[in-house]
């Protein structure tokens, strides 16, 4: 999704600023993508969460856009967001994400989205006094909330883990067109399981706030057969 990632800094960038996004075919090729708990109640309405593992061995939540690689359902042929339909922080954050820099988090973005203070003042990066403009901080609250909600996630999906309540599945779809296509690699919650828990672990659920997450989560299950319709 990101071409040419750059750190930015008050001096190389004393006069820098970014382009709008005026389309998101930067992520037409994203048929999945991170969500957050933060956004489970919205993402439910429009795509199914699902959970899996990184190359980490950590635990994180994502929603399917697509059902092929490659291939972003969401957005038209003009680069548009199907209207209506929830986009998730992941795609909003762009183009800028943060990077790991000298052992700490570095606001970075991307390079081909460069212009000027002069050409775009309103997302310049400095002032004239090379202080942070409202929109860069903006941005880092942006991205840090990002950050903090994917790490409560994280924990989120490890303590459903611990439980035993997550399945690993598999689905087989026949699409419109006759074609079969099948995904694998996802977790979902096992009801049963859920059912099936003493009283004091689905206490300990609802006081940490997981039953209405939970909720979304099988809720947005459903979703799956409305992207290929």
């Amino acid at each position: 999704m990101y071409k040419s990632i750059e750190l930015i800094n008050s001096i190389e960038h004393k006069n820098g600023a970014v382009k709008d996004v005026t389309d998101y075919s930067f992520s037409k090729e994203l048929s999945n993508c991170l969500v957050t708990v933060s956004e489970f109640f919205e993402a439910c309405k429009d795509y199914p969460i699902l959970f899996a593992k990184d190359s980490k061995n950590e635990w994180f939540a994502s929603v399917m856009l697509g059902l092929k690689e490659k291939d972003n359902l969401s957005i038209d042929e003009k680069g548009n967001w199907k209207s209506g339909k929830y986009i998730p922080a992941f795609i909003r954050r762009y183009p800028f994400v943060f990077v790991s820099d000298k052992d700490k988090l570095a606001l970075a973005y991307d390079s081909t989205y460069k212009t000027t203070k002069e050409a775009n003042p309103t997302k310049a990066f400095f002032d004239e006094n090379g202080n942070n403009s409202e929109f860069l901080n903006g941005t880092l609250r942006f991205l840090t909330n990002f950050q903090a909600d994917a790490l409560s996630t994280a924990k989120f999906v490890s303590e459903l883990e611990k439980l035993e309540l997550l399945e690993q599945k598999s689905a087989t779809i026949k699409t419109l067109s006759n074609e079969t296509i099948t995904i694998n690699g996802f977790f979902v919650l096992n009801e049963d399981k859920l059912k099936n828990l003493n009283e004091k672990k689905k206490s300990d659920l609802c006081k940490r706030g997981a039953i209405p997450l939970i909720t979304a989560h099988l809720i947005s299950l459903s979703n799956i057969r409305k992207l290929f319709l």
